[in-house]
């Protein structure tokens, strides 16, 4: 079990190192450490990648923070993406051109699109991704999908929605 004041100390240090606002995981902790120790292991959703390429990944997580509004979770990812190794250009792509990506990872974003904004699905669409990624790959697009929403949707729940506002983009 993590302490208050360790969770803290890697809170900050995590907001440090990709100049991301830890707020509101500060309050969670502060308010309820209970909270918060169960929130950690969930954390897992987001970041979990097995089969699924670095850069299918990556443009999951992006495009989930971008539907979602959360414009702050959305740079982070950047960053993290860059950090990882995923190509500046691919990343450019996706934010400022998003017709100029590779057409399997279109169909992806088009794919996590339809998710996240409760559209539904593209049956042929989710079959061609089934098809070049495999099926555990697939299935683990769904759980990234779903730990992605989990961070505007807690800031949201607390109440500091602000820290979502939209903004440009720099990685």
């Amino acid at each position: 079990m993590t302490t208050l004041r360790e969770a803290q100390a890697q809170l900050q240090t995590f907001g440090q190192h990709y100049d991301y606002d830890t707020t509101y995981l500060q309050d969670l902790a502060e308010a309820s450490p209970a909270a918060f120790e169960v929130f950690g292991p969930a954390q897992a959703l987001s970041t979990f990648r097995e089969h699924l390429p670095l850069d299918a990944h990556f443009v999951a997580r992006v495009v989930t923070m971008q539907n979602e509004d959360c414009g702050p979770c959305a740079q982070l990812n950047l960053r993290m993406a860059i950090e990882a190794g995923v190509e500046r250009s691919l990343l450019e792509a996706l934010i400022d051109a998003p017709d100029q990506l590779p057409e399997i990872l279109r169909d992806l974003r088009a794919h996590v699109q339809a998710v996240v904004s409760g559209a539904a699905g593209d049956p042929d669409r989710a079959e061609r991704l089934r098809t070049h990624y495999g099926a555990a790959a697939f299935a683990e697009l769904a759980v990234v999908i779903a730990g992605s929403r989990m961070y505007p949707t807690l800031k949201r729940a607390l109440l500091d929605h602000q820290a979502c506002s939209a903004q440009p983009f720099s990685f």
